[in-house]
């Protein structure tokens, strides 16, 4: 069985990108810093190696030279970047590496990627996913008004699920009070990484997910395209939540897939509006 080793200091992005890879049959494992790759490299040889360009001890196109001159590594290396596609180019051809992955181009990108140059698994094999690293244009999505409340189902049926992903908690708080008084389970994520381990147990995988675009280390934007890429995750929604405005929002739903959006003043307004109204109150 083909081995690959992935290489990205965001948790997320390595336990989805391997996730990802085991599903479609290759034998795969991943490293977050310098310590835990020489651990990985010390249990076996690797097919192929991806290494994300830029992490905090240390640059993807350094490691190249790493593993080449000094670990004498002869698997495929290949550099996965958000950089511009022609400096990432550039970085891959200086360093040596064997190609390049887009990260925008998300999980499809990665896989259509490993099966160019390193072949299906031998086993298993997945149907043909395109090898390009360009993501597909995605349709526009339209503003999206909240979740209306769920009907009554009979026989136990759980509740619609959804999880707030915001790095305020004042904020994820009084959205997640209003959608637990409609009748829906709600969970509350303040960073990607927390989100990720409620949407891959199957006991928390939310039917919606209200995003916040900017949080600390891996955003909204690049968090949406993850979710909008993996089959795993295949059926969940997800409207993106932001005090950006429309013409960001709308952009940032195009291009990371998002199903809409809700302006996050307008949340919160109606929500406080809701609060001071008496009563009876019209």
């Amino acid at each position: 069985m083909s081995r690959v080793l992935v290489i990205d200091d965001s948790p997320m992005l390595v336990e989805l990108t391997v996730r990802a890879l085991t599903a479609a049959g290759y034998q795969a494992v991943g490293a977050q810093d310098l310590a835990t790759l020489d651990q990985k490299l010390a249990e076996g040889p690797f097919s192929l190696i991806i290494m994300d360009v830029n992490m905090p001890e240390m640059f993807g196109d350094d490691v190249v030279e790493y593993l080449r001159r000094h670990k004498k590594v002869t698997a495929t290396l290949v550099l996965y970047s958000d950089i511009p596609e022609a400096e990432l180019a550039a970085k891959t051809k200086a360093s040596g590496a064997d190609g390049y992955i887009l990260k925008s181009g998300g999980l499809e990108a990665v896989l259509g990627g490993v099966m160019q140059l390193i072949g299906a698994p031998a086993l298993g094999v997945p149907a043909a996913v395109p090898a390009s690293i360009a993501s597909p244009a995605a349709p526009s999505p339209t503003p999206a008004a909240a979740p209306a409340a769920p009907k009554t189902v009979a026989g136990g049926a759980r509740k619609p699920r959804i999880l707030i992903v915001d790095d305020s908690e004042m904020t994820a708080r009084i959205i997640e009070a209003d959608l637990v008084t409609k009748g829906f389970e709600v969970h509350v994520a303040d960073t990607a990484d927390k989100a990720t381990k409620i949407i891959l147990k199957k006991q928390t995988r939310p039917d919606l997910v209200l995003l916040d675009v900017r949080m600390p280390n891996v955003n909204g934007e690049q968090f949406c395209r993850f979710i909008k890429s993996n089959s795993l995750f295949k059926g969940i929604k997800v409207l993106l939540c932001s005090g950006e405005n429309v013409e960001e929002l709308q952009r940032i739903c195009r291009e990371a897939g998002a199903d809409g959006y809700i302006p996050k003043d307008a949340v919160m307004s109606n929500l406080v509006a809701k609060e001071l109204m008496p009563a009876g109150g019209e």
